[in-house]
């Protein structure tokens, strides 16, 4: 019998104390052995889940606290990534991931890796199309808001929901193309990232201000209300790509490769690389996205910087989805 080390007696004894809680994100259920409050509990329990998420050691030594982030991809499908001085995530297929925190790790920290890039890459390797965006519920149709770091993806969202709309996902959009001619958003969890001059900008109706993620994050989680998050499986409807500046709100549609180039700029996966897409991987990549463009309306949204004008974006974007619905 193999003999456990100092770390991974830590791990095996933690599971012995960690029962499972099951929940309900991105269309799937899922098991855990971490907590993970961000997430609707599951009404579905009783049967097997769609993903286990347990503590168990992840086969290697965890890396140094002083290294930058470990992403190992395997083409058998053993993939391995690693937060230092937080936890090690390792999964085998498209049902299980087993997390190695590091000793005295709080488990709060483990969420903030396990629902972004970890879950990322997962759900595409289960087939789903993958953007860094934030969506909304807009009149029972959708609006999807990407763009680069700073553009102001959650703030417009939470402009929206101020006005009454519903928040989709926040960060993460994950698209079913299961449908050909149907595109479907697979809902997250009831929570948005915010700066503290976002947050103050656009208070949001009985939202709770989360602990930062670690010390000095730009950013704080904002739980939010049920009335503010929609479960509802919506066909995606519209993606916008935001640019800041200007004095005024403008929006541009944007037509066949143009579009497509604008959608796959903001392609969630790519952060992982040339590993996970290359050879017949890129092609199948590039397809699916086609596929999406093909039946979307993309546009650029032009949001002036000052945001104390978001309410002009938001009548905007409004007026632009009322007149296709």
């Amino acid at each position: 019998m193999k003999k456990l080390n100092h770390d991974e007696v830590g791990a095996a004894a933690t599971i012995q104390h960690s029962p499972a809680a099951e929940y309900f994100a991105f269309g799937l259920t899922i098991r855990s052995h971490i907590p993970l409050p961000e997430l609707s509990p599951s009404e579905l329990t009783g049967r097997d889940p769609d993903i286990l998420v347990r503590l168990a050691p992840c086969g290697r030594p965890l890396p140094p606290k002083s290294g930058g982030v470990v992403i190992d991809l395997d083409p058998s499908g053993a993939h391995y990534l690693a937060w230092p001085g937080v936890a090690a995530f390792r999964f085998d297929g498209v049902q299980r991931i087993d997390i190695e925190p590091y000793p005295d790790v709080p488990m709060s920290f483990l969420a903030f890796p396990l629902l972004g890039p970890v879950f990322g890459l997962l759900l595409h390797l289960r087939g789903l199309v993958l953007l860094h965006a934030s969506a909304v519920e807009i009149h029972g149709m959708s609006a999807a808001f990407v763009g680069d770091k700073l553009a102001g993806k959650s703030t417009t969202a939470g402009a929206l929901i101020r006005a009454g709309h519903r928040l989709l996902t926040d960060d993460l959009l994950a698209v079913d193309l299961v449908d050909p001619i149907v595109p479907r958003i697979l809902p997250a969890f009831a929570q948005l990232k915010l700066s503290d001059e976002s947050s103050t900008a656009i208070p949001l109706p009985n939202a709770e201000a989360l602990p930062l993620a670690y010390a000095g994050f730009a950013k704080r989680q904002y739980r939010l209300t049920a009335s503010s998050f929609s479960h509802r499986q919506l066909r995606l409807d519209h993606v916008f790509i935001l640019d800041r500046g200007g004095d005024k709100p403008v929006i541009e549609q944007l037509e066949g490769f143009e579009a497509l180039g604008a959608l796959m700029r903001f392609s969630y996966i790519t952060r992982f690389g040339k590993a996970l897409l290359s050879g017949r991987a890129e092609a199948d990549h590039l397809q699916r996205f086609a596929r999406l463009t093909r039946q979307i309306g993309v546009a650029r949204l032009r949001i002036p910087a000052d945001l104390g004008r978001l309410d002009e974006s938001v009548r905007l974007v409004e007026a632009l989805v009322g007149a296709r619905r």
